[in-house]
């Protein structure tokens, strides 16, 4: 009896030393054209300031390939912001902090440079949400293909600013896994199922 329950204490305390960063942002990439990028609205797992909206954020080992090529300014319909900011992030880009070789497997999120409030600071704090709203983006559009984005289910860390202005890491960035089917439509589709098999047999 004694082992069995310092077994499970144990693996509790073991699964509790696992948990990691608090996800930031959550992310539905099943339409290349139509990813949409939504604020959990939980708090970073640090605190960290002074990197402007302009620097923005690094999602850290997005990309299955380089894409070094993306760049895409002034796109519309963002109300995603970063910190107490303010003003919402328009610009995305291939990064790369997270890899070697020149590839740029890291998606930053940013302000361009010439827009309102590119100077504003995103200051991170552990007492209130990282991030806010939400930014729907055509990735396909911009020359980035399906095979190129993560599978559901997949995460990474969120970098504070990008390659040429570091700040830390504070949280991470996770894809929207699949929904699996409830018990209530498995049984809904049994029953279906199971009345065509008798309506068939009964023909």
């Amino acid at each position: 009896m004694f082992f069995s329950i310092a077994f499970v204490l144990g693996a509790g305390l073991e699964q509790c030393s696992a948990i990691s960063s608090p996800v930031l942002l959550t992310i539905d990439d099943s339409n290349p054209s139509a990813v949409t990028i939504t604020a959990t609205g939980f708090a970073p797992g640090v605190d960290n300031n002074g990197k402007p909206m302009s620097s923005g954020v690094d999602l850290l080992g997005f990309f299955l390939a380089n894409e070094s090529t993306l760049f895409g300014q002034l796109l519309p319909g963002s109300t995603l912001s970063g910190g107490n900011s303010g003003v919402s992030y328009n610009d995305v880009r291939g990064d790369n902090f997270s890899t070697t070789g020149g590839n740029s497997q890291d998606l930053r999120l940013s302000l361009d440079i010439s827009s309102f409030g590119a100077g504003n600071s995103q200051t991170f704090s552990i007492l209130q949400p990282a991030f806010t709203g939400s930014w729907t983006i055509d990735l396909s559009g911009l020359g980035v293909s399906a095979p190129a984005l993560p599978a559901p289910g997949a995460t990474g860390d969120i970098l504070s600013g990008f390659s040429g202005d570091q700040g830390a890491i504070i949280g991470q960035w996770e894809i929207a896994a699949v929904p699996e089917p409830s018990v209530c439509s498995l049984i809904l589709l049994g029953s279906i199922i199971g009345a065509a098999v008798r309506r068939r047999r009964a023909a």
